[in-house]
């Protein structure tokens, strides 16, 4: 149900200005598409302690994001979208043992922009917003046992970027903090990232 009505808010904030039929296209103002690629990075007091136990662990990973905004005036604009943060791991081996757990994350994000131009279709920005997200957890060995849960919840995130636009074609550089906690553990996730997008 949360993804249902993350992807129908996503269809109606394109769709309601882009429909209009008097639409003039202003740099300043109106619709936006793009997409993401990034590097994500873990920073879980589980992962730790089981690096420190001499696990081999891989805290980082591919990630990619898929957004779609509004640009009210040249200051300010909201934005939804789509993040995945990709897979993060520990795992141990001795002579005829190993163990592996792996968790993955991703969800529908809502944000606040602040912009300030600079000149020449070069900007900067910050964000703020919330992020409704799904995880995964998973832990099997080489003797055959496996063991999986889910959760679900909903946490603030924030980020500071930069913009260059030209010809409508939009490109980004960005970093964003992402605060999950479940049952009282704290996951943060920090992704740095380079996007593409188009202003219609």
């Amino acid at each position: 149900m949360k993804r249902l009505i993350a992807t129908a808010a996503l269809a109606g904030l394109i769709a309601s200005p882009a429909s209009a039929q008097s639409y003039q296209y202003d740099p300043n103002e109106g619709p936006y598409l793009g997409a993401g690629l990034g590097y994500s990075t873990l920073d879980n007091n589980t992962l730790d302690r089981l690096d420190s136990a001499g696990a081999n662990t891989d805290d980082s990973d591919t990630a990619y994001k898929l957004f779609a905004g509004y640009q009210f005036n040249p200051n300010f604009a909201v934005e939804a979208g789509y993040v995945d943060f990709g897979d993060f791991s520990a795992s141990a081996a001795v002579p005829g043992y190993s163990a592996k757990a792996e968790v993955s994350a991703d969800g529908f994000t809502a944000a606040l922009i602040g912009k300030l131009p600079i000149q020449n279709g070069f900007s900067v920005h910050g964000k703020l917003g919330m992020i409704a997200w799904d995880g995964n957890y998973k832990e099997s060995d080489s003797d055959g046992w496996s063991y999986s849960e889910s959760a679900d919840g909903s946490d603030p995130f924030y980020g500071i970027g930069a913009e260059y636009e030209v010809d409508r074609i939009m490109m980004r550089a960005e970093y964003e903090r992402y605060d999950l906690s479940d049952s009282g553990e704290d996951f943060e996730i920090d992704l740095i990232s380079a996007s593409l997008g188009y202003r219609f």
